[in-house]
C-alpha cells in the first residue's frame, strides 16, 4: 500500500490467505508486528489474493534477474560482495522444477557472533564455493564492496541474463574477464549456461560449483541425474573436459535442516586441464 503496488498488496493478501487456511493467525515475530498485522486486518480483508506468474522481472539497479518458462523458473543475480545480509555470490542462480528446487543457494543459518562480525565469510553458507560458481585458479570470490560484477544485461526476447564476473574475484584470481550467461529454451525445456573466459595465467585449476538439493547419480560421464522430490533431470557437462565428484554437505543446523532435510549436495566439476582461454558449456533439462 505505501508504494503504491497491487501486485504487492495481492500477494499480501495471498499469504495471509494461506496462514489462516493453516489454522493460526500471525502473530509475528515481536510486538510491534503482532499490532501491525491487527492494524492492516481489515485492508487487507478486503484485497483480493493473487500471485503474479510473470515470464520475467529484470531488475537493473540491483542486477536481479527472475525468468519462468515451462516448468522452469531461474532466479539469477549481479550486484557486490557488500549487500546488505552479503553472501559472496556475484553470478550465482537458483532453478525450480515444477515448483521443486533443483539447483541451489542453502541460505542462512541460526545466527551467532559469527554472522555479523568480522568472521562472517568462515562460515560455509556465506563463501562462494558453497554457491553455484566457478573457482578461478582455484581461487572463490572475495568479501567487499569493490568485487562486482560488470555489464550485467537481460535480453527479454531471448530470455538471457549475463554477465561479467570477473572483478568479483581477487587478483590471485589472476582473471581478466569471466563472462556468464544463462540462458532459459522453453521450446527445448532446459537451461543453458555458458562461461567464455580469459585468465593472465593459468596456474591452479578452474572448478565449477553447482548446489543441489537432492543427491545426484554421476554414474554416467558427462551426465548428473539430478532427482529433486522425484523429478528427473539431467545436467549434461563434457567429460573431456570435466572430472565429476559430489560432496555430500550435512546440515546440523536446525534452520537449515528444517528447509533441506539432513543433507545438501555439491557437485564439483574440475577441469581436466588448465588453459588460459577457453569456454565451458552446461545445460539442464529433461
Amino acid at each position: 500500500e505505501a508504494v503504491g503496488s497491487e501486485v504487492m498488496k495481492k500477494f499480501g493478501a495471498y499469504l495471509a490467505e494461506r496462514i489462516k487456511g493453516s489454522g493460526y493467525i500471525d502473530g509475528g515475530r515481536d510486538l510491534f508486528r503482532t499490532f501491525e498485522n491487527l492494524r492492516t486486518h481489515d485492508l487487507l480483508a478486503s484485497v483480493s489474493p493473487e500471485v503474479f506468474l510473470g515470464a520475467y522481472a529484470w531488475y537493473p539497479q540491483t542486477e536481479f534477474c527472475y525468468m519462468r518458462q515451462g516448468d522452469f523458473f531461474f532466479a539469477g543475480k549481479g550486484g557486490y560482495n557488500a549487500e546488505s545480509h552479503n553472501h559472496n555470490d556475484v553470478g550465482s542462480f537458483l532453478l525450480y522444477y515444477r515448483n521443486k528446487p533443483v539447483l541451489i543457494d542453502a541460505g542462512v543459518g541460526t545466527y551467532t557472533r559469527q554472522t555479523f562480525s568480522r568472521e562472517r565469510y568462515t562460515i560455509w553458507t556465506m563463501q562462494s564455493e558453497y554457491h553455484s560458481l566457478p573457482l578461478i585458479n582455484g581461487v572463490g570470490q572475495a568479501a567487499g564492496a569493490e568485487y562486482r560484477s560488470r555489464n550485467a544485461a537481460f535480453d527479454p526476447g531471448r530470455m538471457t541474463f549475463s554477465l561479467d564476473i570477473a572483478g568479483a574475484y581477487k587478483k590471485d584470481a589472476r582473471v581478466k574477464s569471466w563472462v556468464r550467461r544463462y540462458a532459459l529454451d522453453a521450446r527445448q525445456g532446459k537451461l543453458n549456461i555458458q562461461d567464455v573466459f580469459e585468465l593472465d595465467d593459468a596456474q591452479g585449476h578452474n572448478e565449477m560449483i553447482f548446489m543441489l538439493a537432492g543427491k545426484p547419480d554421476l554414474s554416467k560421464p558427462g551426465v548428473v541425474v539430478l532427482s529433486p522430490e522425484g523429478e528427473n533431470l539431467r545436467l549434461s557437462y563434457d567429460p573431456k573436459v570435466f572430472e565429476a565428484g559430489v560432496e555430500t554437505v550435512r546440515q546440523t543446523d536446525r534452520r537449515l535442516s528444517s528447509v533441506w532435510g539432513e543433507e545438501l549436495y555439491r557437485l564439483r566439476l574440475k577441469a581436466l586441464k588448465q588453459v588460459r582461454r577457453g569456454s565451458y558449456t552446461f545445460t539442464v533439462g529433461k
